[in-house]
């Protein structure tokens, strides 16, 4: 049967989207299953998301991943958290890839295992083409540590600016989101990317982002396309 569901007017999509994918643990408490199985039921949103986002016309999306926050979760629930990303990662990146992806990280990754971090630098050397869209990973990320390591790096060169600052971001060359959407219900940043959300468009949802589907995003994006963005002026 055929739907009369009206497709979203998508006037002008964002070229840079946030996500704060939020909502994983509770999605599993009301289904009275342990967290990492919504965290697990949440990694399998990320590609059909992404893939509707692209297809929309976004050409960034910077995934919120893990925080700095996170890793101070009970130490069951980070150790699954990092065999999850052990685990998924590579595919989840590959499926990325076969879409047309580029794949990056942003983040400290001092504090992942070490074949975490191999694993990251065999997904960032399997894509380069500056040209494909991009899927940012933000992994143990913390906007406030960005913004203090960029400032101390500025400063050793002697330099520091607002220009030389942003060189030193982990986005460095990255425009800012033009939009930051957060699943979950909370409407609040949470530490994340806090120096290039200035003049983001701000998008909440109570939905958690296991459930969190295609249709409710591209009707956030008509939304974004009849906003008018006048960045301070």
């Amino acid at each position: 049967m055929k739907s009369n569901k009206k497709e979203p007017t998508i006037l002008s999509a964002p070229t840079h989207v946030g996500i704060i994918m939020d909502g994983n643990r509770r999605w599993a408490r009301k289904r009275l299953l342990p967290s990492a199985a919504g965290h697990r039921a949440g990694a399998k949103n990320v590609v059909p998301i992404v893939n509707c986002a692209f297809d929309c016309g976004v050409k960034i999306v910077t995934l919120y991943v893990f925080s700095t926050e996170n890793a101070r979760r009970s130490e069951d629930e980070v150790a699954a958290l990092i065999d999850l990303i052990r685990e998924r990662g590579k595919p989840m990146a590959d499926k990325l890839i076969e879409i047309g992806a580029r794949v990056c990280y942003s983040g400290d990754r001092s504090y992942f295992p070490q074949d975490v971090r191999d694993m990251m630098d065999d997904v960032e050397r399997q894509n380069t083409n500056p040209d494909a869209p991009l899927v940012n990973m933000a992994m143990n990320y913390s906007g406030r540590a960005e913004i203090v390591r960029a400032c101390a790096l500025a400063a050793q060169s002697g330099d520091v600016t607002q220009e030389s600052i942003e060189r030193n971001l982990y986005t460095a060359g990255l425009p800012d989101p033009d939009m930051i959407i957060r699943t979950g219900g909370e409407k609040r940043l949470s530490n994340f990317l806090l120096y290039q959300a200035a003049y983001s468009e701000l998008f909440f949802t109570d939905t958690l982002w296991p459930d969190f589907d295609t249709d409710e995003l591209k009707s956030m994006f008509e939304q974004y396309s009849h906003r008018t963005r006048r960045i301070g002026r």
